[in-house]
């Protein structure tokens, strides 16, 4: 089933990853598939990630790569660090998802310039996004790179509680 309808309106898919290698990766393969499938798609990123990861990943010409500045001035966290990977000590890493919130009225800002955004795919770290979506009206989805899986016992353990999955187990 293709994603392009039948009246060829071109889809326009934005999706945003959270900047840690191992969430950013899985939405690089999701930006193939849909480039592939024919849909326009925009990836916002920080300047640093593009460096590291989109230039690895893609090299599809027709994939729009927006960077946005990555908030400075985190306690503990050093200038120019912009990935989960580059922290100093993984105690930080509450401060760096925290700090993704202050990059909203940047994210905002470009988006209203985009032509029809169909919608937004972002990571479920940017939890803020699904706010910005919803004052400009586009449907957004939250994407969690973890296999379906653990997804499902994470919920459940969740929903139901540690009994339930040692009954799974079991």
């Amino acid at each position: 089933m293709s994603f392009v309808s039948s009246y060829n309106a071109k889809p326009h898919v934005v999706l945003f990853p959270f900047m840690s290698k191992g969430h950013t990766i899985p939405l690089l393969h999701l930006a193939r598939l849909l480039l592939h499938d024919g849909a326009a798609v925009t990836l916002f990123t920080t300047v640093e990630n593009r460096q590291s990861i989109v230039h690895q990943f893609l090299s599809h010409n027709d994939i729009t790569v927006i960077d946005l500045p990555f908030p400075g001035n985190i306690p503990g966290i050093p200038p120019g660090i912009e990935s989960t990977d580059k922290l100093p000590s993984m105690s930080l890493f509450l401060s760096f998802a925290k700090a993704t919130k202050l990059m909203q009225p940047y994210f905002e800002n470009v988006l209203q310039t985009l032509p029809h955004v169909t919608c937004i795919i972002s990571d479920h770290f940017l939890h803020w996004t699904l706010e910005s979506a919803s004052k400009f009206g586009i449907p957004r989805l939250g994407f969690n790179g973890m296999s379906t899986y653990a997804s499902a016992l994470a919920q459940d353990a969740a929903v139901n509680g540690l009994l339930s999955l040692h009954e799974v187990r079991g």
